[in-house]
């Protein structure tokens, strides 16, 4: 049997500061609880991040850090010191941080811009900083996965897009636990999963299926 919790958007921190609003799944990242939370293993940070238009952050730097950005819908910015990449939706970014990097998120378009972004603990640290895109991928309602086999962890993403009433099984590997982070609606058996609900889950096989307007489900294989 499938051991899974379910963890509402709602009951989760927010931070609103106008031009951001961010909900943040495991260690808050932003506002006045930054650092406050609790990593799921390697899984340290999984922040929901919608941009309003023509918004970004500063540039700030990292180091020794895995740093995955996923554009759930818009357009994300990715801007360096010297340089900008912008990555339409459905597409992934590695930033492995390693030795440094420095950075900045924002949306340059008129409209809002949704991300995911997730830092992973590394297993080893140091050397030159990487920066990688991917896609934009066609998404199916088979999971793909979306993040290289060298990320420096043994953790991947994948990514599954269903239509009204298609469904997933998921069923984590023995010694590995998932996290399901549903952009749109859908259920799991009886259970309603929301916009932006994450749910952890471990053991045996569950389906989700999708409601009425479909759903993104970003899936998250990581080490228990």
């Amino acid at each position: 049997m499938p051991v899974f919790t379910h963890r509402p958007r709602s009951s989760l921190p927010l931070t609103d500061l106008g031009w951001v609003r961010m909900t943040d799944h495991f260690v808050q990242t932003v506002g006045a609880g930054a650092g406050n939370g609790q990593a799921l293993g390697d899984l340290l940070v999984l922040a929901d991040a919608t941009f309003a238009p023509k918004s970004r952050f500063p540039l700030h730097p990292h180091r020794d850090m895995e740093i995955v950005s996923v554009v759930l819908s818009g357009e994300l910015t990715h801007h360096e010191p010297d340089t900008s990449t912008a990555l339409p939706a459905a597409s992934v970014q590695l930033m492995s941080a390693r030795d440094g990097i420095v950075h900045a998120e924002g949306n340059v378009t008129d409209a809002p811009t949704r991300m995911l972004q997730l830092w992973i603990t590394p297993n080893q640290s140091g050397g030159p900083a990487v920066h990688r895109i991917f896609g934009p991928f066609t998404l199916k309602s088979t999971l793909t996965r979306v993040t290289p086999d060298d990320l420096r962890q043994d953790a991947s993403v994948s990514m599954a897009k269903l239509a009204a009433g298609e469904q997933l099984a998921l069923e984590p590997k023995p010694g590995r636990r998932l996290y399901v982070l549903c952009a749109g609606e859908a259920k799991l058996g009886a259970l309603a999963i929301a916009d932006g609900d994450g749910v952890t889950l471990a053991g045996g096989a569950a389906t989700f299926t999708a409601a009425a307007g479909g759903a993104t489900l970003v899936v998250i294989d990581t080490r228990t």
